[in-house]
């Protein structure tokens, strides 16, 4: 038996916040050695939901849902992308596991504590005088999103840390300029209950409650508002994800003291070396690949070495940010030394997420595509239309998303490519949305 662990973030258009939290924790998984494969999977970036499990060869695979609540996304669009039947799924000759989500976890009113106590010690506050405004997402399309939010301003009301504690809501009631009425202390704690700090955390939420731009304190209304960082963002974040794969029930190895560069999603990585290997150079979308070095096509020499995933992924899709990262436009002026064979895998995957799977697979006849049809048919939220668009609309997106993405549109001219897409992207429905 091989084992697999899947991090499931939400993503972003807006930020690189979101994912890079995740890729964060993925990145100390791997250099653990729990588990044979470790990678992420998200809604709004790659690798999406409905692919990831393409991406791995492993036969036992933990789906670990970072999310601070069990709602919208965890019990609907997660299992519906990745055909889950429950929280134990046997297909395919494969056990799929998906555990609690993060907000499930006893550890997370400790960090919720955790920020209440450092505002208060920082800014010189009173218990007495002071209120804590608990800050969910929440969902109309899901009561139960707000449980978690609410199950944590209940422990904290519960312990007495400070006067008043309320729970509000960035997309439910009461929304957050509620929390001026429902309190009276002089200053509040705002903590936002999200994983990271993503553009609902740094732009949506500080705009609601009044704070002047790229500020975290604040008058308002008549009240000091101090502004508390993520509860995602936390040391502990790698801990708990074990904690919740073991609770699910898969045997991890022991940890050990390994490298990042390990534990990649290993479906096509040993066609891929072969064919480096035998060739002594390829080019994979704008890489040139060689047994000794991978490097962007048409850099000269003089490029800065990068020497690990989180180096490299921060030069390609953070600095500045692309939600998409196969788009034609990857950042040059950098190169990997190959230590070993197996780091030419785990390169191509770093930039481009999951595009070896589907390589290989379409080398092989066994790519599995989806059309627009299929992709609209399994969605439960705003995408579930999109179908209706006009041939020529479609076909508008087709040339100017997919006209600058790496990787081709399989899905809709079921042509054959270097590096098939086999589905509309979230990147692709999101445009096409934009244009209904």
């Amino acid at each position: 038996m091989t084992t697999a662990l899947v991090l499931a973030g939400h993503g972003s258009h807006i930020s690189p916040n979101t994912a890079s939290i995740v890729w964060g924790v993925v990145d100390e998984l791997r250099a653990l050695g729990i588990a044979d494969e470790v990678t992420a999977a998200f809604w709004k970036e790659v690798p999406a939901f409905s692919r990831v499990l393409d991406t791995l060869v492993a036969d036992d695979i933990t789906i670990i849902p970072l999310f601070t609540a069990r709602g919208y996304f965890t019990q609907t669009v997660i299992p519906v992308e990745m055909a889950l039947d429950d929280a134990l799924t046997l297909r395919d000759r494969r056990t799929l596991r998906y555990t609690r989500t993060l907000g499930e976890h006893s550890h997370l009113a400790q960090i919720v504590r955790g920020r209440v106590e450092q505002a208060l010690t920082q800014f010189d506050l009173l218990h007495d005088n002071t209120a804590v405004a608990l800050i969910g997402h929440g969902t109309k399309r899901s009561p139960e999103s707000r449980a978690a939010t609410e199950a944590q301003a209940a422990m904290m009301r519960d312990s007495g840390v400070v006067a008043e504690t309320v729970a509000v809501y960035l997309d439910d009631d009461p929304d957050i300029p509620q929390l001026y009425r429902m309190t009276a202390a002089p200053h509040v704690i705002a903590v936002p209950y999200f994983l990271a700090s993503g553009s609902h955390a740094l732009l949506d939420v500080p705009k609601q409650l009044g704070l002047p731009d790229g500020q975290t304190a604040g008058y308002i209304h008549g009240r000091n508002v101090y502004y508390t960082p993520p509860v995602g963002e936390s040391d502990t974040l790698r801990d708990l994800a074990l904690d919740l794969a073991r609770g699910a029930g898969v045997s991890l190895y022991p940890p050990r003291s390994g490298s990042a560069w390990d534990g990649f999603p290993a479906a096509g990585q040993d066609e891929l070396i072969d064919i480096v290997v035998n060739s002594g150079s390829i080019e994979f979308g704008q890489l040139t690949l060689t047994p000794s070095r991978v490097h962007i096509t048409g850099d000269t020499e003089d490029t800065i070495a990068l020497t690990t995933p989180a180096s490299l992924r921060a030069w390609v899709r953070e600095e500045p940010f692309r939600p998409l990262p196969t788009s034609r436009d990857l950042p040059g002026g950098w190169h990997v030394e190959i230590g070993a064979p197996e780091m030419l895998h785990a390169v191509v995957e770093t930039v481009y997420p999951g595009a070896v799977a589907d390589w290989a697979a379409h080398r092989h006849g066994k790519l599995h595509v989806n059309s627009l049809a299929d992709v609209a048919a399994r969605q439960t939220g705003m995408f579930r239309d999109l179908d209706s668009l006009s041939e020529q609309t479609k076909l508008d997106l087709v040339a100017t998303v997919c006209g600058q993405c790496v990787r081709q549109p399989t899905w809709y001219h079921g042509m054959l490519s270097v590096i098939p897409c086999p589905e509309p992207c979230n990147f692709w429905m999101s445009k096409a949305r934009k244009q209904q």
